[in-house]
């Protein structure tokens, strides 16, 4: 590996990671509204990430086709944009603007902390409850139903983060958004959270050969991550976290073999179909699966 390789392949994560909130912080500054200000964000820095796993690529195999960004622009419209601004950002908002103005009995919430460190609160304690749902989702079938959407792939690249299937994603948002506003967390907390896990969640599928070192037993990226979508349930029913490995790390489902590459990814169903309606729609057939 060359020097400037090796060089992008550390300090890409932490730089555009930076960027990213460094972006949204500047948005609202200018006085962008929290409303549109999070996607702008993402909008501006997220195709950095497609740029950096074009540039040092982890396997040319996964490298993604006009086609494959076609459905998953699909399901970021679909999910990734019209579930979370209708639920995060007309329910969500419109809630923790009301209590900001109302006494709710149960604001706990540290509103006088920093912004930055309300943040990794939020990605920790969210985690916690996305980490179960994730964990569940690879061991009850009903829930299976939902996330094969997500397993289906059988390569791994920065957009595959976008497909979800919209049911699933509604139940995220009752776990990792919905709790958080009850209990008085202000909308630009959530705001912050919204451009962190976007881009934390299109670095966590990149095909990018980052060497994240030590910040692999902090961060859910690449090098962890690609695990998770290994075709072999004893290899993919590991590392549920999002963004950060802590539960993981508790629970004892931490996965990073150091001797070897992941191989095989995808699901074990041969019959699973393919595009998006099809995807939408396959939740509900009438057939067994294995859950990988």
């Amino acid at each position: 590996m060359s020097g400037l390789r090796r060089l992008v392949s550390v300090l890409a994560y932490p730089l555009v990671m930076a960027t990213a909130l460094l972006t949204l912080m500047g948005l609202l500054d200018a006085g962008a509204a929290l409303t549109w200000a999070p996607f702008a964000t993402v909008a501006i820095v997220g195709p950095i990430v497609l740029l950096i796993e074009r540039i040092i690529p982890f396997r040319r195999a996964w490298t993604a086709n006009g086609s494959d960004y076609l459905e998953d622009s699909l399901f970021m419209v679909a999910v990734q944009v019209t579930v979370p601004f209708a639920m995060a950002w007309m329910v969500a908002f419109g809630l923790s603007t009301f209590l900001a103005h109302h006494t709710n009995p149960f604001s706990i919430w540290p509103t006088h902390w920093p912004i930055l460190v309300q943040l990794a609160l939020k990605v920790i304690l969210g985690d916690f409850f996305r980490y179960w749902l994730h964990r569940g989702a690879h061991t009850w079938e009903p829930l299976w139903r939902l996330h094969e959407v997500h397993h289906h792939p059988d390569k791994l690249y920065s957009t595959n983060v976008f497909r979800f299937h919209p049911i699933e994603k509604s139940l995220q948002f009752c776990c990792d958004t919905l709790p958080f506003v009850i209990i008085g967390i202000t909308p630009d907390v959530l705001a912050f959270y919204f451009v962190f896990y976007a881009i934390s969640g299109l670095f966590q599928h990149s095909n990018a050969d980052l060497r994240l070192g030590p910040l692999n037993y902090v961060f859910s990226g690449p090098e962890v991550h690609r695990w998770h979508h290994s075709r072999m349930i004893s290899e993919s029913n590991n590392n549920y976290a999002h963004s950060f490995v802590v539960w993981d790390l508790v629970f004892g489902t931490y996965f990073r073999p150091k001797s070897r590459v992941v191989e095989n990814l995808g699901l074990l169903d041969p019959e699973y179909p393919s595009g998006f309606w099809r995807q939408l729609y396959a939740p509900f057939r009438r057939v067994a699966r294995d859950m990988t």
